[in-house]
């Protein structure tokens, strides 16, 4: 492969990966731009596949793409009926217009176009993966950057919005209501900030950046107390003192890193706990409650779902009539459960694969910081998910590929190889 393949390759990636990161941060269903968004990707990533065809790529993120098309067209298949209302709520059985005799046949799906919409949405970020993948792990580590950049992006944008008192925004443009950086929801933005934290301090240490990563950091918590989402800042709180802790044990400046740990926690706590003391979550109509229900909604849908994007179609039959708000329920707020409700066991067992697949990773390439690091970012993104649904936006979810790119990556392990253990196996090939 020349050097000219290898950086044409993995500057269409970075464009790509920028571009989600700046205006990917929607919510609602069929943006405009979220469909230029995924054309983009899967034009990159193709040129990417087709250029390095001789590279191998990752089997995991064949196997995932093959699983997840697959269960996409399963809920598209008619099938009988009397099949389906043995395994779902006779509301969910179509009917003949204007009669009460039900339709010979019907697909899983309660809503045919929105599966299309969301199998798509989810095989982009994976088709970006297995781009990734057959990048060289200089290039895929030289992918960071780009990442980086989209990140101060958003930076930049929540301190000019935090710092104006005009209402100028890029609704029009978008398509979608800005509600801080690029993001029309708080908490999603909140997710990409927090979890670049362990990547942009593996950038700091072991890629020569440490004064801007510093300062990033600094920048991003002080952003995340600004934004005000309080998952968000919890788990801000966190992934610093894990993200510092992971990286002292392995080096020399372990008591000096623990230090700074415990100065950093002690000043950001104060004041995310300040910021969580205003704000109050409605107890009777709010994340419990929305879980709760959806785990009714699953009992009576576990075998086939209701089908990928109609959460909202089927939600409100298993709302209580006494649950009348002015706001409907759009998703479950809990990514996990909204997976179970609308793909069924299907969804479960790829869900679970995925869960196994990750583990199994992290335990097999747990000693190189990389890694480890970028293995943090996803389970940071994934318990977010368990009281949000960050992975609906495609900013986010082009991240969360990006993340599961690095961790699966030879890079470090491959550079380790004949080497005694020390510092420098760590080091990533341009930094040497």
């Amino acid at each position: 492969m020349t050097r000219a393949k290898s950086t044409g390759a993995r500057y269409a990636l970075g464009l790509a990966l920028i571009a989600c990161l700046i205006l990917g941060g929607g919510t609602a269903r069929g943006l405009t731009v979220d469909a230029a968004l995924q054309i983009l990707v899967i034009l990159c990533s193709t040129y990417v596949i087709v250029r390095l065809w001789d590279n191998p790529a990752s089997k995991a993120g064949i196997v995932f793409f093959l699983l997840v098309l697959c269960a996409g067209i399963l809920q598209l298949v008619p099938l009988p009926t009397s099949l389906l209302s043995g395994f779902r709520p006779d509301a969910f059985i179509p009917f003949e217009p204007g009669s009460a005799d039900t339709l010979d046949t019907a697909t899983i799906s309660l809503a045919a176009s929105r599966t299309v919409q969301s199998v798509i949405f989810a095989l982009v970020p994976i088709w970006f993966f297995v781009a990734a993948s057959k990048l060289a792990p200089s290039d895929l580590t030289g992918l960071i950057p780009f990442y980086v950049i989209g990140v101060l992006c958003n930076l930049a944008a929540a301190i000019i919005q935090y710092s104006l008192s005009s209402g100028a925004t890029l609704n029009d443009l978008l398509g979608y209501p800005v509600m801080v950086g690029m993001f029309a929801n708080v908490n999603h933005f909140s997710t990409v900030l927090f979890s670049s934290i362990p990547i942009i301090l593996y950038m700091g240490v072991f890629m020569n950046r440490g004064l801007f990563a510093a300062s990033a950091m600094l920048l991003i918590l002080l952003v995340l107390l600004a934004a005000g989402s309080m998952a968000g800042i919890l788990i801000g709180f966190v992934i610093v003192a894990v993200s510092l802790l992971s990286l002292a044990w392995r080096a020399r400046a372990g008591g000096l890193l623990a230090l700074v740990a415990i100065a950093v926690l002690a000043v950001y706590g104060y004041g995310a706990f300040t910021q969580i003391e205003a704000q109050t979550i409605d107890p009777e109509y709010g994340r419990r409650y929305f879980a709760l229900t959806t785990l009714d909604a699953i009992r009576e849908n576990w075998l086939l779902g209701v089908g990928f994007g109609a959460f909202d179609m089927a939600f409100p039959h298993y709302e209580p009539r006494d649950a009348i708000h002015a706001w409907y329920v759009n998703h479950a707020h809990n990514d996990f459960l909204e997976v179970l409700f609308e793909g069924g066991l299907a969804g479960a067992l790829i869900l679970g694969a995925y869960i196994a697949a990750i583990l199994w990773r992290a335990i097999k390439v747990g000693s190189f910081p990389l890694q480890r690091l970028a293995f943090l970012s996803i389970l940071m993104v994934l318990v977010h998910s368990t009281v949000e649904y960050p992975l609906r936006t495609m900013a986010v979810a082009m991240v969360f590929a990006f993340f599961n790119a690095l961790l699966f990556s030879e890079s470090e392990a491959r550079q380790a190889r004949g080497r005694p253990q020390g510092r420098e196996e760590y080091l990533p090939a341009e930094a040497r």
